[in-house]
């Protein structure tokens, strides 16, 4: 894990204890440093949560969530960089949408993935064809999240 995962990690759990910074919609948000090296994220045990950097390769602002999210407060359609360090339990995946309360096209991100640079374009809202932003890019437009059972067309 990069010098810069492993403090962001410790920023954001001072934040989490000290319950510093709540901004909206349960969202957790911190300045992220933008120093480091790249890393595998999987080397850092799971801690049950969905981040979200501003700027790619964890850079920007940081937010993070253990429960679904209706609004995405200052990472809504801010990010460009997702990781999914969630634990392995039923509801492990999560479903990415491009509108609030759950609403419009998303992707899916399985546990233990990581999509450090949204901004390349390679990652995609393909699940709900037909619905608002299907098939645009994830960057930039992440507005609510759900925690799901497993990744799937539907």
């Amino acid at each position: 894990m990069s010098i810069k995962r492993v403090s962001t990690l410790a920023a954001v759990a001072a934040a989490s204890l000290a319950m510093l910074v709540v901004p909206a919609a349960g969202a957790n948000a911190l300045e992220a440093g933008s120093q480091g090296t790249a890393t595998a994220k999987s080397v850092q045990a799971a801690d049950g949560r969905l981040y979200a950097w501003t700027d790619p390769h964890g850079r920007g602002t940081v937010c993070f969530w253990t429960v679904n999210a209706d609004n995405w407060g200052p990472c809504r359609n801010a990010a460009s960089d997702i990781w999914n360090n969630g634990y392995a339990t039923r509801f492990d995946a999560v479903d990415l949408y491009t509108a609030p309360n759950g609403g419009g096209a998303h992707a899916c991100i399985s546990r233990g993935d990581s999509w450090p640079d949204l901004t390349t374009h390679q990652y995609r809202f393909t699940y709900g064809e037909g619905l608002e932003h299907f098939g645009h890019t994830v960057n930039d437009d992440i507005s609510s999240h759900r925690w799901v059972d497993f990744c799937s067309q539907g």
